[in-house]
């Protein structure tokens, strides 16, 4: 299986993993719109033990949200790299990190009730006004 690579702005952050996501979609919610600084964001889900961290741990700094998720970004250059939520072990990577093509692209939006009031979404993808099950 194809492995891809990401990495913030300044490139002091690398991570790893298999090109094997187990979703991939936009979120319109505020806080995405919040973190992203744009109308949505764009993410994949993968099992956390998938995911690798190759090098950059001294610039990773995590928020710490809720007691479901932390949010990482680089100390130096402020990206946003990835979410983690805790009980279900997941990895939400913000695809935009990504430095080489996923197999897969977005397949669905969600949080679609609370998307920005300038945000029109044109394409076909089905469309959740909250998160599905």
């Amino acid at each position: 299986m194809k492995q891809l690579t990401g990495s913030c702005l300044c490139n002091n952050i690398e991570v790893s993993l298999p090109d094997d996501f187990d979703y991939m979609g936009n979120c319109h919610c505020s806080e995405c719109r919040k973190l992203s600084g744009s109308d949505y964001a764009a993410v994949g889900g993968i099992d956390s033990d998938k995911f690798q961290l190759v090098r950059g741990q001294e610039y990773l700094h995590i928020y710490h949200k809720s007691d479901e998720t932390d949010i990482t970004f680089c100390k130096n250059c402020s990206s946003t790299l990835f979410s983690r939520k805790k009980s279900s072990k997941k990895h939400n990577i913000r695809l935009g990190i990504l430095d080489n093509p996923p197999r897969q692209k977005p397949s669905f939006h969600i949080f679609t009730k609370s998307k920005a009031p300038w945000s029109e979404i044109t394409d076909n993808l089905p469309q959740f006004e909250k998160q599905p099950d």
